[in-house]
């Protein structure tokens, strides 16, 4: 079993089969890979593309600093390997993302390896969608967003980040709301009475999957249905639009949106998990 560094275009070509075929739970991978191929995200130049093969691909990770890297359904086999290769090939770590329970593997050997300890962080539970069961009776309506909303957007999303990751360093979106905006349907607002009160974004199809993220409601508009009918319009239109599948990922420590999410019609399918590392 070797581990494989490799740039952009080799990485997206030896890696996209095995990616593939798990489309859903692969969608963060894939889309981190199609929007540097097609530069709507520019490569910084500090992104490391590894991939794992044994006679064929085995696995595939992504790391794009100062995230950890993320790794694809790997098995526990791989997932050490891989873990003993960033210990060799990288400066020490700070944190790995990936699905349950290839991401504790990764980090148990890591720590092991590099002689800290793995300290579990987030937990995250995956969700698919196929159909969707819209809320009735939510007043507004859905917009795609323009260049007028781009501030209101980052806003938004630096709020989001400061109230669900208080200890975390700020969050400047204006990178990501400058790549989806030219997209035109990308990122979505739901206005009541001519007033943004949510927004939903929606990642490019990849393997006919979608990804929503970026939901968002500010507390004063909370509690009358606007984030949830804001996710089932964007994930409509999704299906309407081609895609075969929606997913999103929510937190496990919040009841109501894993509650919302369901009733939308959304249904778990995996949990991920990021683990941090301490220096002994």
């Amino acid at each position: 079993m070797q581990c494989l560094t490799e740039d952009l275009a080799t990485f997206a070509a030896g890696a996209d089969g095995w990616l593939r075929r798990e489309p859903v739970l692969h969608n963060v991978l894939l889309t981190l890979v199609a929007d540097r191929l097609s530069a709507d995200v520019p490569l910084s130049g500090g992104e490391r593309f590894v991939r794992v093969v044994d006679g064929a691909t085995v696995g595939a990770v992504v790391h794009t600093p100062p995230r950890g890297p993320l790794l694809g359904n790997v098995s526990a086999d791989v997932a050490r390997v891989l873990a003993e290769h960033f210990v060799r090939a990288v400066p020490p770590l700070a944190e790995v993302h990936g699905p349950v329970p290839a991401v504790a593997e990764f980090a148990e050997r890591y720590a092991e390896q590099a002689g800290g300890t793995a300290v579990p962080g987030t937990a995250q539970r995956i969700f698919r969608l196929d159909a969707v069961r819209p809320p009735v009776g939510v007043a507004g309506r859905a917009r795609p967003a323009t260049a007028a909303d781009r501030d209101l957007l980052v806003a938004w999303a630096a709020a989001f980040a400061a109230e669900t990751m208080p200890a975390g360093p700020p969050v400047d979106a204006a990178g990501q709301v400058r790549a989806r905006l030219p997209h035109g349907d990308l990122l979505w607002l739901w206005e009541h009475a001519g007033t943004p009160v949510s927004t939903a974004w929606l990642s490019r199809p990849v393997a006919g999957v979608v990804r929503i993220s970026g939901v968002y409601t500010p507390p004063e508009w909370r509690g009358r249905g606007f984030a949830s009918v804001s996710v089932a319009h964007v994930s409509q239109y999704a299906l309407n639009a081609g895609a075969t599948a929606c997913t999103l990922y929510t937190d496990l420590t919040n009841p109501t949106s894993n509650q919302i999410y369901q009733s939308l019609g959304y249904r778990p399918l995996s949990d991920a998990a990021q683990w941090r590392f301490v220096t002994r």
